[in-house]
């Protein structure tokens, strides 16, 4: 029948529950389940079958080096990403982005006039909140929007594989943010831009900011049925 389903985690019930996790514990993922999930991911639609995403896959060592980069580069520069951020968020995008800050700030407890904890929340950006893994993202340089759509849909793939195997992850372009410091780590050629990071391990749920719900426009704001 078409509205079979096979026993386990249905897809519309992984998709409601999945959420950004800035908390870590240090325990790292097993690395047969890591190659289960990107491998799973390798599946994700892509535009002529050009399969543009380009990963490095972080543990140990490797994920410290990439986090003390980071942080050194954070301190000593402004932000120089490959991909230029958005100049500026009309409305209704406006609205969004300012309650979603506004629930995670609530969460963490940093009021909004407190300078210092606004810094070191900014901060754990960079630490990928302690997670064990972090996936570095690039693509080609000279394609497109449309593989922009690929990178989106390999990355919907990687997070909700990733939950469905009990890891938590959370999707960071603050990762993306010194693409100079991250490549002389990871050896990620010049051709290569970087777009985003994945922090991917197990949710530590004593961390604050994990307690962060945000929350989604009704269908209508989005889409339309015609005909």
């Amino acid at each position: 029948m078409r509205d079979s389903i096979e026993a386990g985690p249905s897809f519309f019930s992984v998709l409601g529950s999945r959420r950004s996790v800035r908390g870590f514990l240090p325990e790292e993922v097993p690395a047969a389940t890591l190659e289960s999930i990107f491998g799973a991911a390798q599946q994700a639609p892509s535009w002529c079958n050009i399969q543009p995403w380009r990963v490095w896959v972080t543990r140990g060592a490797m994920t410290r080096a990439v986090v003390d980069a980071m942080l050194h580069a954070a301190d000593t520069e402004g932000p120089v990403p490959d991909f230029a951020w958005p100049p500026e968020y009309p409305e209704p995008y406006l609205q969004h982005r300012r309650e979603c800050g506004g629930a995670l700030y609530a969460a963490m407890g940093v009021a909004r006039d407190d300078k210092a904890g606004r810094h070191e929340a900014w901060m754990r950006n960079f630490r990928a909140f302690d997670a064990p893994h972090i996936a570095m993202v690039a693509i080609d340089r000279r394609f497109n929007h449309y593989a922009m759509l690929d990178l989106g849909c390999w990355l919907q793939s990687v997070l909700l594989g990733a939950l469905t195997l009990g890891v938590s992850t959370c999707a960071e372009a603050s990762l993306a943010t010194f693409p100079g410091a991250v490549r002389g780590v990871l050896g990620i050629p010049d051709e290569l831009g970087l777009v985003v990071g994945i922090a991917m391990g197990y949710e530590d749920p004593a961390v604050e900011a994990n307690g962060c719900r945000t929350t989604r426009a009704p269908l209508a704001a989005n889409v339309r049925f015609v005909g």
